[in-house]
């Protein structure tokens, strides 16, 4: 098959980012041709990437601004324009939230070009609670789309629910999110875990270990992700006064770029940290090499992972598939499908700090070389690459064989 991947834009290595350029890499393995288009592509971005089998492009034409915003915002007007990227493409894989699958509805109209969404989320600035929306603005093009959603939310709302619903297939990321598409699409949609590469996010040699302990001391506590405050960082902050009361050396290692778009809100959790008394408890390591990140996650004594109502959450599994027991909220949400109690970590009171944080001690309790056998298969089970690409496979071959 030529498979076409469509997202919005490739600036960093989020989660919905990590997913497109591995299922361009496993279907670009099993003797596909896939390639990855965005809106938007930072050059630098591409050029670091060693993967031979993520073949990136733009979906559009070299002469429109090498804006970001702008390359985004026009993906819905010029749509049609997209064709001639992609018309050699036997069927789309469009990403959302974002244009991909309007420009998937556009080209099944122009020419009946069969398309597949994959979900990781209703777009969160016309879905999240009011309360939420602020949050999620962290720059200028962020800014910008919640502006036009308070003008013309019912308009940005009709062209979601047309791109999503009328896809040939529904793929999303867990059951969480699959309960929310059926409600607001009523769509059928079938769950396709992203994938987490465990023969590359498995147990390290024991010196690697006690080589990042030595640097950063324990019990050590690990979070990682995009620094963002729709992502509620500053709870993780307010639950370490009660993690040092009982560990005073205890330190909370947070990973994630710090960028000009998100620096005042990281100088803002620091500030509350200094009044919280555990500033010197709390470490932001920025962006972190593949392998230095692996090292953290053998090293941590715990993974915390705080964010509200998250649709699936990369991190946990990670952290489990190297043999380190997660704590998040037992909301309802993506990782409750992924952490289990008392086995691979622990699912804590919404949204209540203190227990976060008793969980969070309780899990210093368990015996890492206990549950890293259990883990790892859990993780191989039912998140390896192959069961993705099975999953994903499988749907992409029934849609062109229609």
């Amino acid at each position: 098959m030529k498979i076409a991947i469509l997202y919005s834009h490739l600036k960093e290595k989020g989660g919905a980012e990590n997913v497109i350029l591995k299922q361009t890499e496993l279907l670009n393995h099993s003797h596909h041709e896939a390639l990855s288009y965005f809106a938007f592509v930072d050059k630098k971005f591409a050029r670091r990437s060693s993967n031979p089998h993520c073949y990136v492009k733009s979906y559009f034409s070299r002469f429109l601004p090498r804006s970001k915003t702008a390359r985004i915002l026009l993906s819905i007007p010029l749509a049609p324009l997209t064709l001639k990227s992609l018309e050699h493409a036997d069927v789309l894989l469009c990403h959302g939230y974002g244009p991909a699958p309007w420009i998937g509805y556009m080209l099944k109209k122009m020419r009946q070009t069969r398309y597949v969404s994959y979900i990781h989320s209703p777009p969160r600035f016309l879905y999240l609670a009011p309360e939420d929306r602020n949050l999620w603005r962290v720059d200028d093009t962020r800014d910008l789309i919640f502006l036009l959603s308070k003008l013309g939310g019912q308009l940005l709302k009709k062209i979601d629910l047309l791109g999503v619903s009328n896809s040939d297939k529904v793929l999303v990321n867990s059951q969480f999110t699959a309960r929310r598409v059926k409600r607001i699409y009523d769509a059928d949609p079938v769950v396709c875990y992203p994938p987490v590469d465990i023969k590359t996010y498995k147990p390290v040699a024991k010196k690697v270990v006690k080589k990042v302990r030595a640097k950063l001391g324990g019990p050590l506590i690990l979070s990682t992700g995009r620094i963002a405050a729709v992502k509620r960082w500053e709870w993780l902050v307010e639950m370490m006064p009660y993690i040092t009361k009982n560990f005073p050396s205890a330190t909370l290692a947070v990973t994630g770029e710090v960028s000009k778009e998100n620096a005042a809100y990281v100088q803002q959790l620091m500030h509350l940290a200094k009044i919280l008394g555990v500033k010197e408890n709390i470490k932001f390591l920025g962006f972190q090499q593949l392998n230095d990140l692996i090292a953290l996650y053998n090293a941590a004594d715990v993974y915390v992972y705080a964010v509200p109502r998250e649709d699936f959450g990369l991190g946990p599994v990670e952290a489990m598939a190297c043999g380190t027991p997660a704590v998040v909220w037992n909301d309802g949400a993506g990782p409750c499908e992924t952490v289990t109690t008392g086995k691979t970590g622990f699912r804590a009171e919404p949204y209540f700090i203190e227990d976060f944080a008793e969980k969070t001690m309780k899990a210093f309790d368990i015996d890492k070389e206990d549950m890293r056998g259990f883990a790892y298969d859990f993780v191989r089970s039912n998140y390896s690459p192959e069961r993705h690409l099975e999953t994903l496979e499988n749907a992409l071959k029934e849609v062109v064989a229609r």
